[in-house]
């Protein structure tokens, strides 16, 4: 049954946005399984799932996401691309990367945190995020500088 049930907390945090225990609590309940805060509290432990900050019209809130179990990450930006992206492609002095859906505002914020001085500005929609660039010569480096994040040799 525990098996099961982390299973189904994995699917669930995979699949969409979980801000709570109480929140995972209530989905659980709803597929069945009787769950209370703190077994869930020992399933998120053992899974090793973490919280980290997404910009929301009502400020930061946190969801969880899945570890990565044989990447260590050296910033937000680095996990956010390497977990989050799906594609990155450049034009002139713009940058698109596509994520999954529900995952563009995430990785547009942790590019922001990041200040790289060549950016001068992102906006993130539900699954693509737009990167200005500061000049068209830029591009290609801080397109790269991207692939490298998500681990992946330039097209």
């Amino acid at each position: 049954m525990k098996e099961r049930r982390q299973r189904a907390i994995l699917t669930l945090v995979a699949t969409r946005p979980i801000h709570s225990q109480e929140e995972l609590v209530n989905l659980l309940q709803r597929q069945g399984f009787e769950v209370t805060q703190a077994t869930v509290s020992r399933d998120v432990k053992e899974l090793r799932l973490t919280k980290v900050p997404i910009k929301s019209e009502n400020g930061d809130v946190f969801k969880y996401v899945l570890p990565s179990a044989t990447t260590n990450y050296v910033s937000r930006l680095h996990r956010a691309m390497a977990e989050l992206s799906t594609t990155v492609a450049a034009s002139a002095n713009l940058i698109v990367i596509h994520t999954a859906p529900g995952s563009a505002m995430m990785l547009a914020s942790a590019v922001d945190e990041a200040a790289w001085p060549e950016v001068l500005g992102t906006v993130g929609g539900d699954d693509t995020i737009l990167i200005v660039v500061r000049s068209a010569e830029e591009t290609p480096y801080v397109k790269q500088r991207f692939l490298d994040l998500k681990g992946q040799a330039a097209a």
